[in-house]
């Protein structure tokens, strides 16, 4: 596969830089990947639809986790608590990152028109 099959379908980029910016604004991308999926997944590229359901696996993953130490938090002690400061470090400090560097891994290579399969989430997807 070579970057020149790949010039006119920006899905697979598309897919990463919303992947990404779920990360830092948990909802609204997410919403905007779903919607990507559903308008672009049939009529793309084998390639591009790797992309764009490795993307669609991590960002599921990543909002499930944020929502859920959020549910964990408002279960127990509410926002302004030990338990939520705590909670919401190890997220953004050790989780984001990981994804982070996975989703701009897979971006660059989505605009170099490579193949990029994510550790753990690749073998999941089509």
């Amino acid at each position: 596969m070579s970057a020149n099959e790949f010039t006119n379908d920006n899905t697979a980029a598309f897919a990463e830089a919303f992947f990404i910016a779920n990360l830092l604004f948990v909802g609204l991308f997410y919403l905007a990947l779903w919607a990507l999926y559903f308008l672009r997944y049939q009529q793309t590229s084998a390639f591009a639809q790797k992309h764009l359901s490795q993307s669609l696996i991590a960002s599921s993953i990543s909002t499930a986790i944020f929502v859920a130490i959020n549910i964990f938090i408002m279960m127990t002690d509410g926002y302004a608590s030990l338990t939520a400061l705590f909670s919401l470090e190890v997220y953004f400090m050790l989780l984001v990152p990981m994804f982070l560097v996975v989703g701009i891994i897979g971006f660059t290579r989505a605009i170099k028109g490579l193949d990029y399969s994510y550790p753990l989430i690749g073998q999941f997807s089509k």
